[in-house]
């Protein structure tokens, strides 16, 4: 339990009644009166794909409360920058990764929104936990179907198992093996027909926090609507997560072609299958961060768009630049020549917000943890920066500032809850 028991309690710090079925269960962790692991869920964009966000989160969530893994990853390196906090991924070349975002791609897909397919006995791909607990339990999502082949899973240099993924039909195959205290794990098709992996990972068997993240760059809300329902359901039903981080929004900001309405009506949808499928989990909206666009028809020529573009000013739209936004800009108004917020970020903002409310959900405005309008600009200046100078991407210390802001809008209202129980019992 916390030190803060020694301490009188700051009753100006509300627990968001969102947040309590949360905290009662950080607390039953924390105490030993409760569940040995709590399973956090991470979803959203690039900010969450390069775990840089999600990882700085991760972190102070097991300095605090333990370590008891990542949970599942995505199959292999599934897009060029990707990383996971702590974990090392390699993979040899010749899987084919499907993309959930991808418009051509065929299912199925589950929570992290890849699969990949490899045929060869010479394929592989492997990930190695170099921070963190080490597991003891690996689980693999594999695809059951017709014509599926055999998949070998080493853990630390031994094979352990081999699995038939050939059925009669398509499903999610959750293979789960226990381990004692593993890092090293690959997996090998035996080359006697084709495998499709969703996922895999595995948990370090607690006390402490499961934090699982995916993301997929350049995606929206939207992306779930790729996703199998019957795959999505059983890896929720698996995880059983007490905490689930929707942090989508950038990207529909950005799409001048939004419809806010429409949007509204596909967020409810999905938080309300969030709580169909999860009925246990408290789930958090992170409102989209703050975000900065300069015309490409600026003028500019290339060898001075680095320096110049970025040193240009930024100011929030007016009501009437809001209002004539897309004529202004087919006709290349000079007015507009300047970094602002899309129009559309703000409205993203403000239906999650509504959505939250409306559905009882905890929300979080990122916008205004950076500073509010035009902070982005503000973050690319700074010394180290916070953000890079597209005015949309954080920097690893950017990410961290956030997460230190998200984490404190977390863990305060906790711990006044953690002393106010403590001196009333």
């Amino acid at each position: 339990m916390s030190g803060c028991a020694a301490e009188p309690c700051d009753p100006s710090i509300p627990t968001d009644p969102a947040l309590s079925a949360f905290y009662d269960r950080l607390y039953g962790l924390e105490s030993g009166a409760g569940t040995n692991a709590l399973h956090v869920l991470h979803l959203g964009d690039s900010h969450i794909a390069g775990d840089r966000f999600s990882g700085a989160l991760q972190s102070r969530f097991a300095a605090r409360f333990g370590d008891a893994g990542r949970g599942q990853l995505p199959p292999g390196s599934p897009f060029p920058y990707y990383r996971r906090q702590g974990v090392n991924i390699e993979m040899s070349d010749g899987w084919t990764i499907f993309s959930s975002l991808s418009g051509t791609a065929v299912g199925p897909f589950g929570l992290s929104g890849y699969r990949a397919e490899a045929a060869s006995e010479n394929e592989w791909m492997s990930f190695a936990v170099e921070q963190g607990v080490p597991l003891r339990n690996i689980t693999l999502n594999l695809l059951q179907q017709p014509g599926g082949g055999s998949v070998m899973l080493i853990v630390d240099g031994e094979e352990r198992a081999r699995f038939q993924t050939n059925g009669a039909f398509s499903r999610l195959m959750q293979i789960s093996a226990d381990v004692s205290l593993a890092r090293h794990v690959v997996l090998r098709p035996v080359g006697d027909g084709p495998i499709a992996l969703l996922g895999w990972g595995g948990e370090g068997g607690g006390p402490g926090v499961v934090y699982e993240a995916h993301g997929i760059p350049g995606a929206t809300l939207r992306v779930m609507d790729a996703w199998d329902e019957s795959i999505v359901g059983s890896e929720l039903d698996a995880m059983q997560p007490d905490l689930i981080l929707l942090g989508y929004g950038t990207n529909e900001g950005f799409d001048d072609a939004l419809d806010a309405d429409l949007y509204r009506v596909h967020l409810e949808n999905q938080v309300r299958l969030l709580k169909m499928r999860a009925p246990g989990a408290t789930i958090l909206i992170l409102g989209a961060f703050d975000g900065a666009r300069l015309p490409a028809w600026a003028g500019l020529r290339p060898s001075q768009q680095e320096a110049t573009r970025a040193a240009l000013p930024c100011e929030p739209l007016a009501l009437n630049e809001r209002a004539t936004y897309a004529s202004l800009n087919e006709d290349r108004d000079p007015v507009l020549g300047r970094w602002h917020a899309p129009p559309n970020l703000r409205a993203v903002r403000s239906v999650q917000r509504e959505v939250a409310q409306l559905e009882g959900l905890a929300y979080w405005d990122g916008a205004a943890a950076m500073g509010g309008a035009c902070a982005i600009h503000d973050f690319v200046f700074r010394d180290p920066p916070l953000a890079y100078g597209d005015h949309v991407h954080l920097t690893p210390a950017g990410a961290d500032h956030l997460a230190r802001n998200l984490w404190d809008r977390l863990i305060k209202p906790y711990e006044a809850l953690v002393c106010r129980r403590h001196l009333s019992g």
